[in-house]
């Protein structure tokens, strides 16, 4: 029986890889001095982001081209700036040929998944022109995701850290009706043993893939999650990710995985009372990305993530999340907001504080404890 979203899939893993190719070639082309705009919210955007969510939706939008796209980035700032543009062109011309020496994901997909998939080669289709590459990456300007299928990405989820040479994701997700069913993360940076035992393999921002090229994981909804190490021209053998296979720890070492301390509006203080609460240190594991801490969750590398925002009014982006959590979901973990609730993907380019105030994610068997101990907290501090 062949896997739900089989082609998607395929052509998500050569979309995704070829994409991770590209931003890992110009970290090493221009040895990590990576020129950079600033947007509206003062986060630094380089021309890999623009040049990846060309790549990306180009791909995609030839295949589907009825589906709509949310992507973080507009073609705004290349329109008034058009050297600029032109350095975004030549990378898009750059992976058209990074793309051509790569090896079909797809026609081993019955290798991915566990499942059979389609064979033959996925061949991924780009812009034609700098002009036809600028209305590609405005594709992603949609605005719902409720009703449909609805592709969300970030290209470069971490961009700061990208710029320094550490951890970042290439991250693509389908929602349909508002619901994850696939997801693809990319993790080029990432030195990860794909063969190694869960759970005892520690994941941060110095531990580089310097000689190679990373990771990607994948998920279908109710189909497992799977990591590959990604090559030059191929994706390896698959593994398939259960944190069944992650002994439960005791609570003493237990691992929360935090944003770098003091540069979240997050309420910080509170996550470490939660850890305090629980009888373990904290941070355990500090990354930047947010959808890399989707991905340390899902390697058992770490065991809770807590976001906990100043109230209601805040929000959080949807591409911050999306495929990041059917990841880890996949690979058995859980998430919720903090009144219980599941993550509402449907809203649009923000997820609402007043839809889904924080989230809690965590393997099952520290679930429970964990949620009780994070309202403890919050009861504490309105008191």
């Amino acid at each position: 029986m062949s896997t739900p979203y089989a082609a998607e899939l395929a052509l998500a893993l050569r979309t995704i890889h070829t994409a991770s190719l590209l931003t890992k070639s110009v970290l090493r082309t221009l040895q990590n001095n990576v020129s950079a705009e600033t947007k509206a919210d003062d986060s630094p955007v380089t021309i890999a982001d623009f040049a990846a969510q060309a790549v990306i939706i180009s791909a995609l939008h030839a295949v589907y081209p009825d589906d709509k796209f949310i992507g973080e980035e507009s073609a705004d700032a290349l329109r008034a700036n058009g050297g600029l543009a032109e350095r975004v062109w030549d990378l898009v011309l750059q992976a058209r040929e990074l793309s051509s020496a790569v090896a079909s994901a797809s026609g081993d997909l019955q290798h991915v998944q566990g499942h059979e998939g389609p064979q033959g080669t996925t061949t991924l289709t780009f812009p034609a022109s700098k002009t036809e590459m600028l209305d590609v990456i405005d594709l992603g300007t949609s605005t719902s995701t409720k009703n449909g299928r609805v592709w969300v990405l970030d290209p470069v989820d971490g961009t700061a850290t990208f710029m320094e040479g550490k951890q970042y994701a290439v991250c693509l997700c389908l929602l349909v009706d508002g619901v994850q069913q696939v997801g693809v993360i990319g993790c080029p940076n990432l030195a990860f043993d794909v063969h190694g035992p869960l759970g005892q393999s520690k994941i941060h921002e110095d531990l580089v893939d310097q000689a190679g090229y990373g990771v990607v994981l994948s998920a279908v909804k109710g189909h497992g999650t799977y990591v590959r190490s990604m090559h030059e021209s191929s994706l390896a053998e698959p593994r398939r990710i259960s944190l069944d296979q992650v002994q439960p720890k005791d609570w003493s070492a237990l691992d929360f995985v935090e944003a770098t301390i003091g540069k979240t509006s997050l309420l910080q203080p509170e996550h470490r009372t939660v850890a305090e609460t629980l009888g373990t240190k904290w941070p355990g594991t500090v990354i930047w990305s947010q959808q890399m801490k989707y991905v340390a969750l899902t390697l058992g590398a770490t065991d809770v993530m807590v976001r906990l925002p100043k109230g209601k009014e805040r929000f959080t982006f949807t591409w911050d999340h999306a495929g990041g959590q059917i990841l880890f979901q996949e690979a058995g973990g859980v998430i919720k907001d903090l009144d219980g609730g599941d993550i509402d993907l449907g809203q649009g380019r923000k997820i609402e504080g007043d839809v889904n105030f924080g989230m809690v994610a965590a393997r099952p068997w520290a679930f429970t404890r964990v949620h009780r101990a994070v309202k403890e907290v919050l009861e504490r501090r309105t008191r």
